[in-house]
């Protein structure tokens, strides 16, 4: 880990002296579109303020200097708030769209994929696959213009666009992001709940009492969040972001789920004749022991690959999902960031998504010595 961890920083060093070399040398900068009808002494003005004017090198060290220290420095467009501040927050409006959307996709592919891999040749298989391959190969902005269209303008039953109804805080004492934030927060905690729930029902041998003990554990904390936002106040408030959630986090929950459940099965699959499989088959465990444990338990390490490493760029999000139902979070920023060659908030959110890929990769090793024994005793 060690070791792993030294040539991870040295490898963010380097792929943060790289993202600084190229976004540099963009022609242009900010200075040339924000003084563009002001002549040359604005744009000169504009250039020394921001420190544009300085040698690249000795805006390199500074830079290098104040990331070191956590500081992206200054945001060109959104002056002047620090890059830091702009980040943490739009980050709960992608975390609670696109971090609970890829959550919940590989939930659903993993255990869809699991059950249509043990059932091959039925309905269930046919219905399954052909639902994940048209949801994943579809046409984001079809998709999401379609799902507004049958159910926020026909039916009515969702709110349509927008982050939230602003006749519902016109009064309210909170922010948005606050709120989203304990949104974010309060699903965390059920997730969290959710998997200590499944770590400790491995030790309940009783089909039943496992089913109690996780139920149990996972309505002890549904009930806490609950009992927190009535007694905030702000439930109502949660009520209409929820509302205005709905349809985009379904969006994404269609565009994501049919790749882990094609490769759950693929890999499922391709684990049912391992030699491991048999031997235990001939032991005589019962079906969901040999299915859960002996096959899915391996068969699931591609695909937490894929997630682990597809994790970090939920950062930026969807930014055609956040175009169609005007969700202003990362991917919005982003967008403006270019557009307007905000450098360093463009080098802000680069440098979080690699370090974040860097840190995907540690855990995504430490998590297969965990799933896979073989890989320990090798």
């Amino acid at each position: 880990m060690a070791r792993r961890l030294v040539r991870g920083l040295v490898a963010l060093v380097l792929f943060q002296t790289i993202l600084f070399a190229l976004i540099h040398s963009l022609p242009g900068d900010f200075a040339s579109i924000a003084g563009a009808f002001g002549g040359r002494a604005a744009r000169a003005a504009i250039q020394h303020r921001l420190g544009l004017d300085e040698p690249l090198g000795r805006q390199y060290l500074d830079w290098l200097w104040r990331v070191a220290h956590l500081d992206f420095g200054e945001s060109f467009f959104y002056s002047p708030e620090r890059v830091t501040d702009v980040l943490l927050a739009r980050a709960p409006r992608t975390l609670l769209v696109f971090l609970s959307a890829a959550v919940l996709s590989y939930a659903l592919g993993l255990w869809l994929g699991k059950q249509v891999a043990w059932r091959r040749g039925g309905r269930l298989e046919l219905a399954t696959t052909v639902a994940s391959v048209a949801a994943h190969t579809s046409f984001a902005p079809w998709l999401g213009f379609l799902a507004l269209n049958i159910f926020a303008w026909n039916l009515g039953w969702f709110p349509y666009q927008n982050l939230i109804n602003f006749n519902h805080w016109l009064e309210a004492d909170i922010s948005v992001d606050a709120i989203l934030l304990r949104m974010v927060i309060s699903a965390g905690l059920i997730f969290a709940a959710g998997l200590s729930s499944a770590v400790t029902v491995r030790r309940v041998r009783q089909r039943g009492r496992r089913l109690a003990v996780r139920a149990m554990i996972i309505f002890a904390s549904l009930l806490a969040c609950f009992t927190w936002w009535a007694r905030s106040g702000y439930a109502s408030l949660a009520l209409d972001v929820s509302a205005h959630l709905a349809l985009p986090l379904g969006t994404v929950v269609l565009l994501s789920f049919g790749e882990t459940l094609l490769t759950m099965r693929a890999t499922m699959l391709e684990t049912m004749g391992a030699d491991h499989v048999t031997a235990a088959r001939a032991r005589g465990l019962p079906e969901s022991s040999l299915r859960d444990r002996h096959v899915a338990r391996v068969a699931m390490l591609p695909v937490l690959s894929r997630l682990l490493l597809s994790l970090p760029f939920v950062l930026v999000g969807s930014l055609v999902i956040e175009r169609v139902f005007f969700w202003q979070a990362m991917g919005q920023v982003l967008f403006n960031a270019i557009e307007y060659q905000d450098l360093p908030l463009i080098v802000g959110v680069l440098s979080l998504v690699g370090a974040l890929v860097l840190l995907s990769h540690i855990l995504l090793d430490v998590l297969y010595l965990i799933l896979d024994p073989r890989l320990r005793y090798g």
